[in-house]
This record gives structure tokens, C-alpha cells and sequence, in this order.
């Protein structure tokens, strides 16, 4: 009965006519394998890929929290806006791509029409 029950469920996931399921089910088992693993090595690639990015992202953001907080700390410590800049200045420039591309944004200015 459990057999059926399965088989029943097998065959009603397939629906018959779709173009996608033609040209995949027209496949040699090989052949469907082979797409099955191109496909699955694909979504693998990607979701590495924007991992990586959304924790450089993530890290930069930190980062640049933390430097304002201590311009925050220096201020209330009463140093001079040309002493926190010799401060700032001195700090390390951003050293990869996201961390150039981030930093750009507080860079950007709106042009007023």
C-alpha cells in the first residue's frame, strides 16, 4: 500500500507536456546526471560567492562603526577636528575592492539641481 502510495506521488510530480521536463526527462540517465551536476556545481558557486561578499560587506560595515565611534570618543575627549583628522589619516587605506567600493559611499555627494 506504501509502495503505491509513493508511486502515486512520483508520477504526479512530473507534469506531462512542460518543454523543461521533455527536454530533461529525454535525457539518458548519464546525460541527466551530467546537467544534474553542472546545475548543482553552478548554485554551489554562487552561493559561495555571495557569501563571501555579503561578509566582506558585513566586515566593512563593523569597521567603518567602529572608526566612528571613536571620532565620537575623541570628540567628547575634546580634541581638535584637525587633530581626529591627523588621527584618521594615518589609519590604513581600505585595502580591497569592497572595502574602496564602501568607503565610496560616504564619499558621494548629492548635486543639488
Amino acid at each position: 500500500m506504501m509502495s503505491r502510495f509513493f508511486m502515486l506521488a512520483q508520477e504526479a510530480a512530473i507534469v506531462p507536456g512542460s518543454a523543461a521536463v521533455e527536454a530533461f526527462f529525454g535525457l539518458g540517465a548519464d546525460e541527466r546526471f551530467v546537467v544534474l551536476l553542472v546545475a548543482i556545481g553552478c548554485g554551489t558557486g554562487v552561493i559561495i560567492v555571495l557569501s563571501y561578499f555579503a561578509g566582506e560587506v558585513i566586515g566593512t560595515v563593523h569597521r567603518r562603526n567602529a572608526e566612528y565611534e571613536l571620532k565620537r570618543d575623541m570628540l567628547d575627549r575634546g580634541m581638535t577636528a584637525e587633530e581626529i583628522a591627523q588621527v584618521i589619516e594615518t589609519a590604513a587605506p581600505p585595502e580591497d575592492g569592497v572595502e574602496r567600493w564602501i568607503t565610496s559611499w560616504g564619499r558621494c555627494k548629492k548635486k543639488s539641481g
